[in-house]
């Protein structure tokens, strides 16, 4: 989405090696990854799952975000996602058991996306085409956002 809206992207890869915390190692990368952006005009982090371990930098360093599948049933990235100072979205499904949408605050700057269905790969189980319709709105989901920055 970004580089089809002329900017770019920094990607990380990378796996949680064995023994390491996941949200320190998170935390890590994140803070690398903005470091070597801090100069950007816009940065938006776009994270997956284990990512949400580093919502804490991403509002220390008041950067606008994407969230797919957050580890809400974890209470730290609830409580650093409730610190949010500039717009996330939160996109993730019902049947994903860390999609724990009650324990999200009342906060102006999070929007939720809410599918049916969807577990934490954002996949419906069993049915292709509605695995594919899911992932045409997310994308718009994170193109209304690019734009709206």
């Amino acid at each position: 989405m970004a580089l089809s809206r002329g900017s770019s992207a920094l990607e990380v890869l990378d796996a949680l090696p064995d023994g390491d915390e996941p949200s320190a190692w998170a935390r890590d990368r994140a803070r690398r990854a903005l470091d070597r952006v801090a100069d950007a005009d816009d940065v938006v982090v776009i994270g997956k799952s284990l990512a949400s371990g580093a919502a804490e930098i991403v509002a220390d360093r008041l950067v606008p975000a994407v969230w797919l599948t957050p580890l809400l049933d974890q209470r730290h990235v609830v409580d650093d996602l409730g610190r949010a100072a500039r717009r996330a979205l939160l996109i993730g499904g019902s049947a994903d058991d860390t999609w724990a949408l009650d324990a999200l605050p009342d906060h102006g700057l999070l929007e939720v996306v809410h599918l049916d269905g969807l577990d934490h790969g954002l996949e419906r189980r069993g049915d292709p085409m509605a695995s594919l319709e899911a992932l045409r709105t997310v994308a718009a989901r994170i193109d209304g956002l690019l734009a709206a920055l």
